[in-house]
């Protein structure tokens, strides 16, 4: 699945699921967001933690955002269950020869709204040169529940985001 509307984003688990989202180091192209969707749904079609089957879906946001949710009714998912999560990543990543990013990196959308994937710093640095602000798009990738996502905390302005504190960021105008 390659999300178009994240309201509707894995309609078929509930707002508690569990998400992981991770960075592609680069936009991908349709072939390639296709082929990670099935990979990772593959994965998903198998999915279980500790015995249980773990209710779950894949998709790809913004052509450069993997999420993979997972759901267990009462239970939570394991640590190994997140481990193979993580193999099917990996099976992409040597596939298509994809990156995954670290997680400390800053996602935002630049000037000319295409998605910048950088450290503090650089962000740091855009803020205090001004080139970025309350205003500017960012993505954050410690969301962890599905419908924190549904519900827009995935995407914000800056200014609405634990950035504006961290980075002193300021307006536009």
């Amino acid at each position: 699945m390659i999300a178009r509307s994240l309201p509707g984003l894995f309609t078929h688990l509930p707002d508690d699921a569990r998400i992981w989202i991770y960075a592609a180091d680069r936009d991908l192209n349709e072939l390639e967001e296709n082929r990670v969707v099935e990979i990772l749904q593959g994965f998903c079609g198998s999915w279980e933690s500790h015995g249980r089957p773990v209710a779950s879906g894949a998709a790809m946001v913004e052509s450069r955002f993997a999420v993979i949710a997972g759901h267990i009714p009462g239970g939570d998912i394991s640590g190994c269950g997140i481990d193979a999560s993580v193999h099917a990543l990996d099976k992409a990543r040597a596939e298509l020869g994809i990156e995954w990013l670290p997680s400390l990196l800053v996602h935002y959308r630049d000037a000319n709204q295409v998605i910048r994937s950088v450290s503090r710093a650089q962000f740091r640095a855009g803020a205090e040169a001004g080139e970025v602000h309350l205003e500017t798009t960012v993505f954050d990738l410690e969301v962890q529940r599905l419908g924190d996502m549904r519900a827009g905390r995935f995407e914000q302005p800056a200014g609405a985001t634990w950035h504006r504190r961290v980075f002193s960021l300021s307006c536009t105008t």
